[in-house]
């Protein structure tokens, strides 16, 4: 019996042949469910992340927030420290008042710049950030350091160095004179006075003598002269002959100048000896 007579054989062949070319469609109908299905996990997910994304985000924002305010309430409570220096107790008083911080006096130090009895240094310095209600330490000055100059009126100016520098002074300023009183190279005077109270710093400026002053004349000519005849001549002159000595001058009467010291022509003074050797004679 042919498939052609036969009903069933052609029904069951128009199935076989209507599912070979619907299986690629179903395919694609079951990928769409898939996709379909899988969509609202996906956006699950998503809005997951959004919403941890926003409450970090508020998170990050809150912990600064909380930063700023503390570090602003931090630096609310704290002020700058002002400069005390060479003010009086008083005045370094109301300055830390006005900063709403105390002054605590610790002891008093030398200062060469600050008068006694006002601030010379503080700490913390000046410019210091401070907690509002701390203490800022102070020592109020004694002014310079005082000394007392040593005598050196009389000394050498090398021994005057030595003894100011033992004292912890230095020679100043040295202006020379002429004394009649002072020998040479000696210290006249000095300035400030000695046993005077000065600063650590000081230094000591001298006069120093440079001898007596003494007019300077040139040596006469006094070889071949009779002494007898120089005497009045002598007496009324400012140089002075301070000694007289014969010799055997053979040929040369008696009292002539034969040899003199200094020599004629020299550069003398009222102080220097002058020797004249005379003739014995024959």
């Amino acid at each position: 019996m042919s498939n052609e007579d036969d009903p069933g054989a052609r029904v069951l062949e128009r199935h076989t042949d209507n599912d070979a070319p619907s299986t690629p469609m179903r395919q694609r109908h079951r990928r769409k469910a898939d996709v379909n299905a899988r969509k609202p996990i996906r956006a699950f997910f998503v809005r997951i992340i959004e919403v941890l994304t926003i409450a970090g985000g508020l998170l990050v924002t809150t912990m600064l927030s909380a930063a700023i305010a503390f570090a602003m309430a931090v630096r609310s409570n704290e002020v700058a420290v002002p400069d005390l220096s060479g003010t009086s107790i008083e005045g370094a008083t109301e300055l830390l008042r006005l900063q709403e911080l105390q002054l605590l006096l610790e002891g008093n130090r030398f200062d060469d710049s600050v008068p006694p009895d006002f601030i010379a240094i503080q700490t913390p310095s000046a410019g210091t950030t401070l907690k509002k209600g701390r203490s800022v330490k102070a020592w109020l000055s004694l002014g310079p350091q005082k000394r007392t100059v040593p005598r050196i009126e009389g000394e050498t100016l090398q021994a005057a160095q030595l003894i100011l520098q033992q004292g912890g002074f230095s020679i100043g300023r040295v202006v020379e004179t002429h004394s009649d009183v002072f020998a040479p190279d000696t210290i006249v005077a000095q300035s400030p006075q000695a046993y005077e109270e000065v600063g650590d710093k000081s230094v000591v400026s001298v006069l120093l003598s440079r001898g007596y002053l003494d007019e300077a004349y040139v040596m006469p000519d006094f070889i071949g002269r009779d002494y007898v005849k120089l005497l009045d001549r002598l007496t009324r002159s400012a140089l002075k002959v301070s000694q007289v000595r014969l010799v055997d001058y053979p040929g040369v009467p008696k009292n002539i100048v034969v040899r003199q010291s200094p020599s004629s022509g020299t550069k003398v003074f009222k102080r220097d000896r002058i020797i004249l050797y005379l003739s014995k004679g024959s």
